[in-house]
Order: structure tokens, then sequence, then C-alpha cells
């Protein structure tokens, strides 16, 4: 048993508290979402943790449906996914087999969580408690942070890998400290720990949380340094290089089609930070920078950025995004990957080496980008 913790008021009134268990599993969920701090307080590369959903469904498929759970999914100021699996230590799944699933959800979760789900569900739980989603996001994010940039990086970092994998227990099993201080050394750039979150309660109904971190071994520390170093600046040429040295000489020539249009239009087209992506972007009529289009490297796909451009123009009418994204389906030789008029609609890249495709895209595109400011 722990030591007990002696608390001392105003008027130097001693109160002990003892560690108590958990009464169940659902309260030591319940304590992690509503004051993720807790976690956050143990571990200064966690920055602040903002909760995207719990319960939090994934699929071991593309566009399948949920097939496992993850009790909590949230992310931090860096835009890290952070997942967090709880177990009470009278559970003993508490050790291997929690290790098994948690694992299980993060390798399907990078490859199959669309970033548009994640964003759903996050304004769904803000609904859910009668919050703002825009007002709690921008309480989150940096001053001069745009919501568009910071959930791209969360997708960029989700699908390059970079994750955190977090156990939460009120005791955490020497087996399974062993197994997550392995995991965590030799992870990179994901990460693995374990906080023992432990309970002390008292007899007039005090109770205090200490949380306690495991896994952050010097040596799993100077191994993460060297992924966390942001990527060098990128030229657009380079880029293409990139890409026709892993996709073929059609796939540089489809981003090139696309992109010329778009330079000789007056816009500009240029790599993500993440090198993911290239993006299309244009100024509206505040002078503000908007980016309606992505050329996707790592799935080869077009998609079309209706999540962040729902707000702008003719396009907040979900009846008009739906007409463009069922246009650019209709065209003949096209292969349409989502099509959510509130997501990332998405096209196959090298479609656009096909003319007539590329005719009636670039007269669609021409369309959606004047309806932003009407």
């Amino acid at each position: 048993m722990a030591d007990p913790i002696f608390l001392i008021g105003k008027g130097d009134e001693l109160t002990q508290l003892e560690t108590t268990p958990y009464q169940n599993e659902d309260l030591l969920q319940e304590l992690v979402a509503k004051f993720p701090e807790v976690l956050a307080s143990v571990a200064g590369s966690f920055g602040k943790l903002m909760l995207i959903r719990r319960e939090q469904s994934v699929s071991d498929r593309e566009n399948g449906g949920g097939r496992w759970s993850l009790d909590h999914l949230f992310v931090d100021s860096n835009a890290v996914p952070v997942l967090v699996e709880t177990k009470r230590a009278s559970d003993t799944r508490a050790r291997r087999e929690v290790v098994a699933q948690m694992l299980d959800y993060a390798a399907n979760g990078v490859a199959y969580w669309p970033i548009g789900d994640l964003i759903a569900g996050f304004e769904k739980v803000c609904e859910e408690t009668g919050t703002s989603a825009a007002d709690r996001l921008g309480d989150f994010l940096a001053p001069d942070e745009e919501p568009e940039t910071f959930w791209r990086q969360v997708e960029a970092n989700l699908r390059s890998g970079r994750i955190r994998m977090v156990f939460v227990a009120d005791e955490i099993a020497p087996e399974l400290q062993r197994i997550v201080e392995f995991l965590n050394e030799q992870m990179r750039p994901a990460e693995v720990l374990a906080i023992k979150l432990a309970q002390y309660t008292s007899s007039d109904d005090l109770r205090t949380l200490v949380p306690s971190l495991i896994g952050a071994t010097q040596r799993a520390k100077a191994v993460k340094q060297t992924t966390r170093e942001e990527l060098p600046p990128i030229t657009y040429e380079d880029w293409l290089a990139e890409l026709e040295e892993k996709a073929g000489l059609d796939a540089r020539k489809a981003v090139e089609k696309l992109s010329n249009w778009a330079t000789g239009c007056g816009w500009k087209v240029a790599p993500t930070r993440t090198q993911d992506s290239l993006y299309i972007a244009m100024k509206n009529i505040a002078g503000k920078w908007v980016y309606p289009f992505f050329q996707r490297r790592s799935s080869l796909r077009v998609e079309i950025d209706f999540m962040h451009l729902k707000v702008r123009g003719r396009l907040q009418d979900e009846g008009v995004r739906r007409s463009y994204v069922e246009e650019i389906a209709s065209i003949p030789g096209i292969a349409m990957g989502s099509m959510n008029p509130s997501g990332f609609p998405s096209f196959d890249l090298l479609d656009l080496l096909k003319p007539v495709v590329f005719e009636r895209v670039i007269e669609i595109f021409t369309r959606l980008v004047h309806d932003l400011d009407n």
C-alpha cells in the first residue's frame, strides 16, 4: 500500500488521504476525459491536451465500420495524436493484452482514421457539452495558429506514425513497465508511455490524483530527439523529383498539369510544412490565404478541403458542396474516393492525365473558387 498524503488546511488542520482503488473503470475514464491536465502535467512533451473523442471507433480497413473502440483520443499542442487506454490494476489485462490492443488501435488508426471524421467527432463532443468547437479550439491553439494548419499537421503526424500511445492505470505492473520502456526505446517516431494515476481520498470526501510517468527513459529520450527536428525546407522542384522517384513520371506529369493551371491563375503552389502534399492557395477578397486544393503524395489523390471551406461564401450551403462532389464524380473516367461534402472529397491524381477529365475538373474548380467569396 502506498504511503498516505497529508494536507494542511488554512487553520493548520491536518487531513490524511489514503490510496483508494477506483470504483470502476468508467470513473477512471471520466476523470481522464474531464481532466487531461493530470496526464499532461507529468510529461513536458505533451504540452496541453485536447480531447477529440471518448470511445473513438477504429476500423481495420478503409471506409470500414468500427471494429474496435479506443478509450480516449487526444491531440497535444504540437498536433500529435495521443491514444489513451485506461485500466484498473485489478484488471489483469493491464499487462500484455492491453499492449496488443493498443498496437492494434495505433496501427489501424494511423492507416484508416480520416481526418474529417476526427474533426467531426471533436465538433460533436463540443456540441454535446454545450461548448463552441471554434472557441474551444481557439483557446487551445497558439494565438497565431490557424485551425486549418493545425488539423493538417494532426493528419500529417497521424499518417507518418508520429503518435503517442499512453496506458493509464492506478497501478502499473512491473511487466507492463518493462514492455512500455522497451517499446519506447525501440519505436520512432511513435512514443509509448504509461502513467500511474493514483487516487487518494479522505474520510470527508476530499480527493486528489497523483500522476507518475513511466517509460520516458534517458535512452528513449535520446532516440526520440532525432525525430523531432523540423524537416528542412524543400523546393517545389525537389518535391516533384521525390514524387517521380517514388510514384513514377506519370504522377509528376499529373501534378504539373494542375500546378501549371493554378500558377497561371496567379495562385500559389508549394509543399506543405510536412511535405506530404502540395497545396494550391489563393487570397480571398479579405486578403486572407485560402487553401482549397491539395495534391497528396502519399495517397496520389487530389483533395478538396471542404472541411474548412464550408464556412465560406456559397460553400456554406451543403447542397452546393454536394453538387460539386457529384459533378466531379459524374465525369467519365474519374475514380472518386471520399465523397463527403463536409470533409475531404478526393479523386485519383492520375485521372488528370485524361484530357476530358482534366478539362472538366478545371472548369469545376474555377466555379468552386468563385463561390468562396460569393
